[in-house]
């Protein structure tokens, strides 16, 4: 299997718009892998991508995305949703008023969160314009890849991805992965996705993690690394990094060093399993 990070950041793009802390102003300056967009991923071998934040558009665009034929989104949080437009531009052709509907797979509670959230938009870009075929399930098989979509939190409805292709397995668990529900299925995964907070509990703010409200949401390092243990994973690697956790991708490059197979995303970064 061959994937793509198409955006590593969080809930805000860095540099977000008017931020001057300093992890903003180093993206400005630097470009490149300091600056992240908002969180996705593609899967090369039967052109998916999963998530649309809002700058979807120019992330795919940065990445050379020329095809996408099937499409999920894990859960109706604006920074996955917003970029749903996209979807215009590949399954509709305006001029000819004639639709090439592209496959959205998502669970049933997504979709109906989703619809009910953004104004019926999937059921807007299915029955009306036709540029997405809906498919409400848990399991779909692609050319050869099987995917599980497992809802980790029924309270929010956030959807792990288990995607498996002969003996080889990926785990895309992207955002807000507590409380995490413990699943068979993670167990001796190549490479696991998934979200964390700042490493040292401290945020670019020096609030403590303790203190924020958001404490119970995210992994700490440490816990990312208990369960790499118990699961029997092989590689993990850090996404939806937010302007908010304080940490440059510099200083996630010197962290890598110290840590056994856990990596820290990327826009771009290329993943062969």
């Amino acid at each position: 299997m061959k994937l793509k990070i198409i955006g590593s950041g969080g809930m805000s793009i860095i540099p977000s718009s008017f931020c001057k802390c300093n992890i903003c102003e180093e993206a400005r300056q630097k470009g490149g892998r300091y600056e992240r967009l908002g969180p996705s991923l593609y899967i090369d071998d039967i052109k998916m991508l999963i998530d649309t934040p809002e700058d979807i558009a120019v992330a795919c665009n940065r990445q050379k995305i020329t095809e996408v034929k099937n499409i999920s989104i894990s859960h109706s949080d604006p920074d996955h949703v917003k970029g749903i437009r996209i979807v215009e531009k590949i399954g509709y052709d305006f001029i000819k008023e004639k639709s090439a509907p592209i496959n959205f797979y998502a669970l049933p509670e997504v979709i109906d969160d989703i619809n009910n959230m953004n104004r019926d938009c999937l059921k807007y870009y299915g029955d009306v314009l036709g540029c997405i075929s809906v498919n409400e399930t848990s399991h779909v098989n692609i050319d050869n890849i099987d995917i599980d979509f497992i809802n980790n939190n029924p309270n929010r409805n956030i959807t792990f991805y288990v995607i498996k292709q002969n003996k080889k397995k990926v785990v895309y668990a992207c955002c807000n992965p507590k409380p995490f529900q413990h699943n068979k299925a993670y167990f001796d995964t190549d490479v696991f996705i998934i979200s964390l907070v700042s490493d040292n509990g401290i945020l670019n703010d020096g609030t403590k993690l303790e203190d924020a409200p958001f404490k119970d949401e995210l992994f700490t390092l440490d816990e990312i690394i208990r369960i790499k243990n118990y699961y029997r994973i092989k590689k993990v690697i850090i996404t939806h990094i937010d302007e908010m956790w304080g940490k440059s991708y510099g200083y996630y490059k010197e962290l890598e060093k110290k840590l056994d197979n856990i990596l820290f995303a990327y826009d771009g970064m290329e993943i062969v399993v």
